[in-house]
């Protein structure tokens, strides 16, 4: 494990009610699509880092490489996060834990498993990893158009007009994918109606929702519950992830800060074990969940 180190941040955009940051990072390994980094700027007075996905990164140079983070400013060190300017610094730890494995999956069985479609499910900041998702899969159809999915469906759920602001970071990426011969869409809901008609986002995903689809999902609890539940009324054939988010201290599994109790009663570490699970580890069997797996959601 490496150690932490001083990023430089290169800059800072608003996005809706969200802010994007990009910094420079010396000795950044390219992340898997759904891993993480723990992030705290350079003298906050906030004793512990957050963990943040990782949003998107370019190709490593001596310089180091560029890699962007989305945050919701929402408590003390979050807001020094996204109050950063050109030239200040940040803590950097990364990238950490597992990330979204199904995408993988899909490599090695030719973009064949199932119905090769694949469905990414994402609930306000937790729109968060689903760019390097959309990157990943954009190099692979550019490399290797017989592993590419068949489909991809971007489905996104947002509170309001501020937070949905950030669909335009995603456009482009969907672009590309379609202009790289993969059917690639992006759809989005608000609960209070400001894309159109008012809800939520597994409303998308149930008029969408196909049995030997791939599904990815990352937001809060009450989401993640009702996508698995969602899915699992589609069809046992639906394979399912989600990206998981817990309170921790340290990112790498040693202070068991981010626990949970699995479906079967074993414990996991978000930040190690996950943050990304196959959703019949976190949910059980059943198409109609009631036990909280634990504090997750938006993505670490």
């Amino acid at each position: 494990m490496k150690d932490r180190s001083l990023a430089t941040v290169l800059c800072s955009t608003q996005v809706g009610s969200m802010v994007l940051v990009r910094v420079r990072v010396s000795g950044w390994r390219p992340a898997r699509p759904g891993q993480f980094a723990m992030l705290q700027a350079e003298g906050s007075s906030c004793f512990l880092p957050r963990a943040f996905s990782v949003h998107s990164q370019g190709e490593a140079t001596p310089d180091g490489a560029e890699v962007s983070f989305l945050i919701a400013p929402i408590g003390a060190a979050t807001h020094d996060l996204a109050t950063l300017s050109p030239g200040d610094r940040v803590w950097t730890l990364g990238p950490l834990g597992r990330g979204f494995g199904a995408v993988d999956d899909m490599r090695r069985s030719g973009g064949r498993a199932g119905s090769g479609r694949l469905l990414l499910v994402g609930g306000g900041v937790g729109v968060a990893p689903f760019l390097l998702v959309l990157e990943s899969l954009l190099q692979r159809a550019i490399a290797r158009p017989e592993d590419a999915p068949t489909q991809v469906s971007v489905l996104f759920g947002f509170r309001d007009a501020a937070q949905a602001e950030s669909l335009a970071l995603f456009v482009p990426a969907v672009d590309a994918l379609c202009a790289a011969g993969v059917p690639a869409g992006l759809e989005a809901i608000c609960e209070d109606g400001s894309l159109g008609r008012p809800g939520l986002v597994t409303e998308l995903l149930t008029e969408s929702v196909r049995v030997g689809d791939t599904v990815l999902a990352c937001g809060a609890h009450a989401m993640c519950e009702a996508v698995w539940r969602v899915c699992r009324q589609a069809g046992d054939d639906v394979d399912v992830w989600f990206s998981l988010e817990a309170g921790m201290a340290c990112g790498i599994g040693s202070c068991l800060g981010c626990v949970m109790t699995m479906a079967d009663g074993s414990m996991a570490r978000v930040c190690r074990e996950g943050p990304v699970f196959a959703g019949r580890d976190v949910f059980g069997e059943s198409r109609h969940p009631c036990a909280a797996p634990g504090p997750h959601g938006g993505g670490s």
